[in-house]
């Protein structure tokens, strides 16, 4: 009997032991594994994008995942990319990621954060010297003329996109007239009334949209989706387009 006991526990001790090392190796390869992704997406990134980026792999054990194939979830997140110079930070979450890096990844979402002086260095409005971003709102300026004067107006509007434009619908504007301002009348209303689209296609790889825009005081959350995304500095160069 004492026999039997000290064999049981001689294999429960060895479970033990096969079990940690099955931990550690899985913890170790996951962690090369993201040190391995994380290179090549900053190694492809176009020579207009800099900056680096932690990479995450989650969805469980990562040896099951790798021999499946592909990766469920893998989540990257910078702090300082800049963009034509222009510094964002960036939250990614790509689906189905296959361990074969050169196909693409069937789906991603993600999140970049701009704050206004970055907004206003690559976007205006014509007539606008400066966006100025609020809680829920985008703020502009411009101009028209009534009786042969030419009158500026401060405006407010909400943003929504629409394929590769931002739309911004406005809400609300007053007349300027040095440091006071007037109610709109008529004519300012009428004008007002016509929304503005800014394309950021451009901006964006090909196979990327935006889905929503969320402006708040002094920065704004631009929402994107992707699908089949390349990431390749071939594939990350092609932008869309408003045409």
């Amino acid at each position: 009997m004492k026999r039997r006991n000290r064999v049981i526990a001689i294999v429960v001790a060895a479970s033990v032991i096969l079990g940690g090392v099955v931990v550690v190796a899985d913890f170790g390869l996951k962690a090369f594994a993201e040190g391995q992704i994380r290179t090549a997406i900053v190694k492809n990134l176009p020579s207009n994008v800099t900056g680096d980026v932690s990479v995450q792999i989650g969805g469980g054990s990562f040896l099951a995942q790798y021999a499946s194939g592909s990766f469920s979830e893998v989540t990257l997140n910078s702090d300082n990319l800049t963009v034509n110079g222009v510094p964002l930070k960036a939250h990614v979450v790509a689906h189905d990621v296959s361990t074969d890096q050169t196909k693409p990844i069937p789906r991603a979402s993600g999140t970049l954060t701009l704050d206004q002086e970055a907004v206003n260095s690559f976007l205006s409005i014509p007539g606008s010297s400066e966006i100025v971003l609020a809680d829920g709102t985008v703020g502009y300026q411009g101009s028209f003329q009534l009786f042969g004067l030419t009158l500026g107006y401060d405006a407010t509007a909400t943003a929504q996109p629409v394929g590769g434009t931002v739309q911004l619908t406005p809400t609300g504007a007053t007349l300027s007239a040095g440091s006071a301002s007037l109610d709109v009348g008529g004519a300012l209303k009428t004008i007002v009334s016509k929304p503005i689209s800014i394309c950021v296609a451009q901006y964006l790889p090909k196979s990327m949209q935006v889905t929503a825009i969320t402006p708040s005081v002094g920065s704004v959350a631009v929402d994107l989706s992707a699908t089949d995304l390349v990431l390749t500095e071939d594939a990350l160069k092609q932008t869309g387009s408003c045409d």
